[in-house]
């Protein structure tokens, strides 16, 4: 048997390999610290994969991933809105500068607002962002609103200007919330090169943005809103995605956080908080470059802000598609951009303009949403809650960053202190490279454990009650009740403070229902072997996929590509003449009954 082919113990947790492993030795390890789970109760706002309510779109079918650059779209229309002036071009052309640092923070707020609400209610819309309606309506309502801030001037100043500016902030924050619940299918990989593509996207259509007539400029922005609407709820329907029942540990999902490892827990902070110093410190040079800027030089630094990222999202593509085998992508790219970060704060001291802080913004507030994103996959937080947090405190960070330049902007023309707000924001970038959030951090993410509850191989899969017909007691036995099994053997709890002898005693009995579970474990893939065919890998496949985990969970559990998974999942529908999961299921439950 090839070493590809041999079993892999999926439902026993292994630590984090240490973090002087080699990339290919933490590879290796992460088929078992995948661990596996069974089908749990629906706890309210787990991660449940999106179910379209439409029909699969032949697009969508042909180039599936052609929906993840839905936010292309949505960030095109945030550069031409403030990386331009041709949004509120009908305003007198002094004006313009201000109304596009109002316009940002009062949108902001409401992107903020609506992500705290989402965060505070996900079981309310987690079911409102999976549906079509819904996103599409979001779109509209962005669109709508972006039209009548263009014409706010005619339409009686402030009011319908804050009003249209509040409705965009809404609209879009929804539509951001759908982008964290859709590249949270997909593992880090994946993501990171969907949105490096998105980048390039985007640049493409801001520029088409600006070479249009300005007469028509307006329509052309407010049409963005619309188009990642529709991209990003292009229905596809993907028989291997995950269960209608989540997989997450039970009480991983609305606001708990019992079945979430502490360390993980941590990183995800770290991670938030990294996430809002970023913008903290990038908001800064948009406040000082919107109030000090003349319109012209304002179009023209857009222009090469866009531009780079553009570059940038290319070569981000290339370098997280050369180095995903031995998952290093994502690392590097992180750490590239905070030390081009960096210079680039230093380097405002000496002349550069402050606005061009923008590129590293915009590119790594990517890097952290799709590890936002991530998180919520591999661990089975509440894919929107987790998102929302995080960008509830990167949102709130960014508009406080623009307010304060605004307030210094004033006195920005002094050398002096040009060179101190340099100084000072590439000091917090240094301390947030070396000390928050590291290359570490990322690498711990990709390798946690994830946590362990029994293997459908010594648990009936469609039950997951204490006893079911034709597993043994120690199939049925959890791993608490193991490791309080007492002298008997027979799963008696051990008592606190019980005599030494009773501990020992305790211990042998874990170990004696460990060793039936391994037993049993291996009887039933003999039987699967001899029955159907199956070979190690395709019961490994098998058991991970009969719990609920999708595709794309397992070939990044596993460190295999998702087209080698399908191509076993399809063999074991045949195999077992099965065309569903459900189907998987009650073949495998009748099996192991008899």
């Amino acid at each position: 048997m090839s070493s590809v082919d041999q079993p892999v113990p999926v439902s026993e947790p292994v630590p984090a390999p240490d973090t002087g492993a080699s990339s290919r030795e933490a590879a290796a390890a992460a088929p078992s610290a995948s661990a596996a789970v069974v089908p749990v109760a629906a706890a309210p706002g787990a991660s449940v994969s999106p179910a379209p309510d439409d029909a699969p779109s032949p697009l969508a079918e042909q180039w599936p991933y052609l929906r993840f650059l839905g936010l292309g779209a949505w960030w095109a229309w945030i550069w031409l809105c403030y990386f331009s002036t041709r949004l509120v071009g009908f305003f007198p052309a002094d004006t313009r500068p201000g109304l596009v640092l109002s316009m940002y923070l009062v949108s902001t707020l409401a992107i903020a607002a609506i992500m705290l609400a989402a965060a505070g209610a996900s079981r309310f819309f987690t079911p409102l962002i999976d549906a079509r309606g819904a996103v599409v309506f979001a779109g509209v309502l962005a669109a709508v609103a972006t039209a009548v801030l263009a014409f706010a001037g005619h339409l009686g100043g402030t009011v319908p200007f804050v009003g249209a500016a509040v409705a965009t902030g809404a609209g879009t924050g929804a539509l951001c919330l759908k982008v964290g619940r859709l590249y949270g299918t997909v593992g880090l990989s994946d993501s990171l090169t969907a949105g490096a593509v998105s980048l390039v996207l985007a640049a493409l259509l801001y520029f088409v943005g600006l070479g249009i007539p300005e007469s028509w400029s307006v329509v052309y922005i407010a049409l963005l809103p619309l188009l990642s609407a529709l991209l990003l709820c292009m229905p596809v329907d993907d028989p291997y995605g995950p269960a209608a029942q989540p997989t997450a540990v039970a009480g991983a999902g609305e606001g708990a956080s019992g079945g979430v490892p502490g360390p993980v827990l941590g990183l995800y902070t770290r991670l938030v908080s990294a996430a809002a110093i970023v913008a903290l410190t990038a908001g800064v040079g948009r406040g000082v470059s919107s109030t000090l800027q003349a319109v012209d030089s304002y179009g023209l630094e857009g222009s090469v802000i866009a531009a780079t990222i553009g570059l940038i999202g290319m070569v981000l593509a290339w370098l997280v598609n050369r180095l995903a085998a031995e998952r290093k992508g994502a690392r590097m790219a992180y750490m590239a951009l905070m030390i081009g970060g960096v210079g680039l704060m230093l380097s405002t001291g000496f002349g550069v303009p402050i606005s061009y802080l923008s590129i590293g913004k915009e590119t790594l507030w990517l890097v952290f949403s799709c590890l936002m994103a991530f998180m919520a996959f591999r661990f089975g937080f509440a894919s929107v809650r987790a998102f929302a947090l995080g960008q509830v405190a990167y949102f709130l960070a960014s508009t406080a960053g623009w307010a304060i330049g605004a307030l210094v902007a004033p006195f920005y023309d002094d050398p002096m202190v040009r060179m101190a707000v340099g100084a000072v924001m590439a000091f917090v970038g240094v301390l947030v490279l070396t000390l928050l959030f590291t290359d570490r951090d990322i690498k711990a993410i990709l390798l946690a454990p994830v946590a362990a509850v029994p293997s459908v191989l010594t648990r009936c899969p469609a039950t997951t009650e204490a006893s079911c017909v034709g597993c043994t007691a120690a199939d049925n036995a959890t791993a608490d009740e193991m490791e309080g099994a007492g002298a008997s053997g027979e799963g008696a709890p051990r008592t606190p403070g019980a005599p030494a002898s009773d501990a020992f005693v305790a211990v042998d009995g874990a170990v004696a229902a460990a060793a039936a579970e391994v037993a049993a474990r291996e009887e039933r893939c003999r039987l699967l072997e001899e029955r159907f065919g199956l070979s190690r890998r395709e019961i490994e496949i098998m058991d991970l996929f009969a719990q609920g985990r999708s595709a794309n969970w397992i070939a990044d559990a596993l460190v295999i590509s998702k087209n080698t998974v399908r191509s076993h999942l399809r063999a074991i529908y045949m195999k077992l003449d099965v065309h569903t999961r459900q189907e998987l299921l009650d073949c495998l439950n009748d099996l192991f009954s008899e």
